[in-house]
């Protein structure tokens, strides 16, 4: 037996040094990072009952209710990756999408801009111009930044929900579809006077 593992001894130790310097395979992934799908001319209503808000977006386009309360809007091949994400467990950077942010509970008597740098405080980075506009038919504040990681421009349109308890965010890439929708100037575009009924 002692002769045995002496001489196997050698082997073992020669196999176990060529294995550990071959290269490590690979794990095969079941997600595989998508080409955004070119979203469809033709365009649906998305209706959010609870804030009196309806969306403009294009056909093919699916939403996802996160479990943060915000609501999100992917092409159909970013909306198919998502899915195998929570499915595998496995982990992959979504390409660029709109977001419909929901902050509940928010204090209706401060003034709107305090109420976004409230609850999205790293926008105190980008320190971006606030500009009044209206938008769904209500006061809003809109304002852009340039997001380095993606490389983009992000628009962003926020207001507070008609019953005056959440503040609303849609953001989203300013070349996006949906936001291009909404940014439109028949869509919104329409300045407020400098006198509002809100302090901003």
């Amino acid at each position: 037996m002692g002769r045995l593992l002496t001489a196997t001894t050698p082997v073992g130790l020669w196999l176990g040094l060529g294995l550990s310097i071959l290269p490590t395979p690979a794990l095969a992934r079941a997600c595989r990072a998508p080409v955004p799908a070119i979203p469809s001319a033709a365009l649906q209503t998305f209706e959010v009952e609870q804030f009196g808000l309806s969306l403009d977006i294009p056909r093919n386009y699916r939403s996802m209710l996160r479990a943060s309360g915000h609501i999100t809007f992917h092409d159909p091949h970013s909306f198919t990756f998502i899915q195998c994400l929570v499915r595998t467990g496995e982990y992959g950077e979504v390409p660029p999408y709109v977001a419909l942010e929901v902050h509940q509970q928010v204090d209706h008597e401060l003034p709107l801009v305090d109420l976004i740098r409230e609850r999205r405080p790293w926008l105190d980075y980008y320190s971006p111009e606030y500009n009044i506009k209206a938008f769904a038919g209500q006061d809003s504040l809109q304002y852009v930044y340039f997001n380095e990681i993606y490389q983009l421009e992000i628009a962003n349109i926020s207001f507070i929900s008609p019953d005056g308890r959440t503040l609303l965010t849609l953001t989203g890439p300013i070349e996006h579809p949906i936001m291009v929708n909404v940014l439109s100037p028949s869509a919104v575009g329409i300045p407020l006077p400098e006198a509002g009924s809100r302090d901003y």
